[in-house]
C-alpha cells in the first residue's frame, strides 16, 4: 500500500502542480465540485478526515481562491462550502488527470478484475473503520 501511495503521489503531484493545485487538496476539491454546499462536518465524514485537518485544507483552498465558505442560514454554527469559478475552471483538467491516473493504475485489468479490486479495497477500508470504532 505504501508503494502504491508513493507511486500515485509521484504521478499526481506534477500534474496537479501544472493545474495550480496541491495533491492534498484533491479529495476535498472533488467533494466540493461534485456536491457544492455541503457543511464542513459532512465533508469530514465523506472523505474520512478529522475536523482540524478539514479546516486547514479549506483554509488553504479558500486562500488560493478555489472555495468559499458561507454561513448556513439554518444553522449559523455551520459553514457551507462552495466551489469558486477558479475551481470550476480547473475541474475538467482535474478530472482528466484523475481518469488518466486510474487508466494507468488499472492497465491490463479486465472490468471484472477492476471491480473485484475495488471491492476488496472497500472491504479493507470498512474493516479498519470498524477496528477504529
Amino acid at each position: 500500500m505504501a508503494v502504491l501511495h508513493r507511486l500515485s503521489a509521484a504521478y499526481l503531484s506534477p500534474r496537479m502542480r501544472a493545474l495550480g493545485l496541491k495533491r492534498g487538496w484533491i479529495a476535498v476539491l472533488i467533494e466540493v465540485l461534485e456536491r457544492p454546499g455541503q457543511s464542513q462536518d459532512i465533508l469530514c465524514r465523506g472523505i474520512r478526515v478529522d475536523r482540524a485537518a478539514m479546516a486547514r485544507c479549506l483554509f488553504k483552498l479558500e486562500n488560493a481562491g478555489y472555495v468559499t465558505r458561507r454561513e448556513d442560514t439554518a444553522d449559523r454554527r455551520q459553514k457551507l462550502v462552495f466551489p469558486t469559478q477558479k475551481a470550476l475552471d480547473v475541474a475538467d483538467g482535474l478530472f482528466t488527470v484523475l481518469a488518466a491516473h486510474n487508466k494507468a493504475l488499472f492497465a491490463g485489468f479486465s472490468p471484472r478484475r477492476q471491480e473485484e479490486t475495488l471491492s476488496i479495497l472497500r472491504s479493507m477500508i470498512a474493516n479498519l473503520e470498524d477496528a477504529l470504532s
